[in-house]
């Protein structure tokens, strides 16, 4: 019984790691069998489809971004630095998954790309809707925004520039194209007393990044 979830644990691994790489279409049954050095008879013991390990996959996405989310919950006090850690999510989500992943749901799995798109929106609207509120209440951001447009805006914003990103890619890395729309986007909501703080809070942002970066690069 523990191996038989073990295995379909590594199984389940690998088809969202290639998945959310490298997208759906581009792997079949065999290639995922081939990659886990397994026959596909034993692959369809614990999945008897690529669309059941698409279903699996998609949770898994979903469950991950929950998790995520519920960490940046833990953010030390205030609006302003709850809503960058969201942000930060945001970025990290989409430098990890590419855009061939939600290209595919879209075309071939449109009921699964239907909800897990609503499952993300469920997670990270009303987060987001809440800090906008509070924030104005503080006098963090401008008292004269509509917090629910905002949010729309924001999720439609953030699914464009998922998509830019990847056209841009031999120009910019994605976490740059995000950094800047996230520049762009607290620029225009903050309020102007409370441009000193924010301007603080990306500078320690932006020193997070780079220790994070030097980190990685000694690692390799």
């Amino acid at each position: 019984m523990v191996e038989n979830l073990m295995n379909e644990h590594i199984i389940l691994h690998t088809a969202f790691r290639l998945f959310t790489t490298h997208g759906i279409q581009a792997y079949t049954m065999d290639d995922i069998a081939s990659q886990l050095a397994i026959s596909k008879k034993t692959l369809y013991r614990f999945f008897t489809s690529r669309h059941d390990l698409v279903q699996q996959v998609c949770k898994q996405v979903a469950a991950d971004y929950h998790q995520d989310m519920e960490e940046a919950d833990k953010t030390g006090e205030g609006n302003l630095r709850r809503i960058l850690a969201y942000m930060a999510v945001n970025v990290e989500f989409c430098k990890k998954t590419s855009p061939a992943f939600f290209t595919d749901l879209q075309k071939h799995y449109p009921a699964e790309n239907v909800a897990l798109t609503d499952k993300l929106d469920s997670v990270i609207e009303p987060r987001l809707l809440k800090v906008l509120e509070q924030g104005i209440v503080e006098g963090v951001f401008r008292g004269s925004l509509h917090p629910r447009l905002i949010v729309s805006l924001i999720q439609q914003h953030l699914k464009k520039d998922f998509e830019f990103a990847a056209e841009l890619v031999n120009d910019y890395s994605k976490e740059e194209v995000f950094r800047q729309a996230q520049y762009l986007f607290l620029y225009g909501i903050i309020a102007a007393e409370a441009i000193p703080q924010l301007e603080i809070e990306l500078s320690k942002y932006s020193l997070a990044n780079r220790l994070e970066h030097t980190e990685k690069n000694e690692t390799f």
